[in-house]
């Protein structure tokens, strides 16, 4: 009993109790555009600062609302509607971080440019390189969300869970881009190379 009192204490001098006011009638996207207008910037500033990266912290504050949109619902009022929502950022950012962190480490790993093939003829490396930039060309003809779903995917090696994170988007969306656009990268490379992969 004490514990709902104190939810509910917090919510009437909670500054965002008309948002819980809209989801308790059900109108989601009102609350949602009220956190947004009110606490957007704020969040984008985090985000862009703990992350001093503003293409990474554009994609955790979409994370960041599409997570309270989700949650809202279940908000118990412990807290202040800002307070969670800044709760959201941080766990958004640090995931974001490690995610970024461990695909650097795998780039750093994984960068065949550094490491030449002692038994490679000179033949083979030019060959390599023009299937290099094939593969760029071809990358650039897929539309831009597709073609960070493929990178995503083959270059750092995120799992389709992972990039569902980053994306905002279902996992399995992301696995039906990134299937669909194999066989057009194979075809356009294919077709710059006269018909050899």
């Amino acid at each position: 009993m004490g514990r709902q009192r104190a939810a509910l204490a917090t919510r009437a001098e909670d500054p965002d109790s008309d948002v819980l006011v809209l989801v308790a009638h059900h109108d989601m996207t009102g609350a949602l555009r009220c956190l947004m207008q009110r606490h957007g910037g704020a969040v984008y500033r985090y985000c862009r600062e703990a992350l001093r990266d503003s293409t990474l912290a554009d994609d955790v504050h979409q994370q960041v609302f599409s997570a309270a949109f989700h949650d809202l619902p279940g908000f118990r009022g412990q807290s202040t509607v800002r307070t969670w929502l800044f709760g959201i950022a941080r766990h958004r950012v640090l995931d974001a971080a490690k995610s970024r962190q461990r695909a650097r480490a795998r780039f750093v790993d994984d960068d065949p440019r550094g490491v030449t093939d002692p038994g490679a003829s000179a033949g083979e490396r030019i060959d390599d390189l023009r299937l290099g930039e094939a593969l760029i060309a071809c990358l650039n003809e897929l539309a831009p969300h597709v073609r960070s779903a493929v990178l995503l995917r083959f270059q750092q090696g995120f799992t389709f869970e992972e990039m569902a994170e980053i994306c905002g988007v279902r996992a399995g969306t992301l696995q039906a881009q990134v299937m669909r656009a194999m066989p057009v990268l194979r075809q356009c490379i294919e077709n710059r190379n006269g018909g050899v992969l």
